[in-house]
């Protein structure tokens, strides 16, 4: 199926840019037409090869993500209690300079007032 399909969109692209340059409906129709069929079959056989993942793909993803996460541990990225005890909102936050906090600082802002 993946060369039958490969084909398709082979054949089907350049009939139809052919087509479309000399002004032949029938030939960019035909073109259309081979490159919708074979649109199918490539979604089918990448859905298909994404499902047949290995044990040592799934190793490899998995040792990946804790290579990952060791990084953040060690940039001081994740969330880590506060040296000082308490409670965490009442302490300012180490932050990377190229993480975009999630939560604002209200410390650096004066509060606002009704007047």
């Amino acid at each position: 199926m993946p060369v039958f399909a490969s084909s398709l969109l082979m054949v089907g692209l350049p009939t139809g840019v052919i087509g479309l340059l000399g002004s032949n409906d029938y030939l960019w129709q035909a073109g259309l037409f081979l490159v919708l069929a074979a649109v199918p079959l490539l979604v089918v056989r990448t859905i298909y090869k994404s499902q047949r993942v290995s044990a040592d793909q799934l190793a490899d993803a998995d040792r990946a993500g804790y290579v990952r996460a060791l990084d953040h541990v060690a940039r001081g990225l994740l969330d880590v209690p506060s040296p000082r005890g308490g409670n965490r909102a009442d302490h300012d936050e180490r932050v990377a300079g190229n993480v975009i906090t999630l939560r604002p600082h209200h410390a650096d802002r004066p509060e606002r007032k009704a007047q």
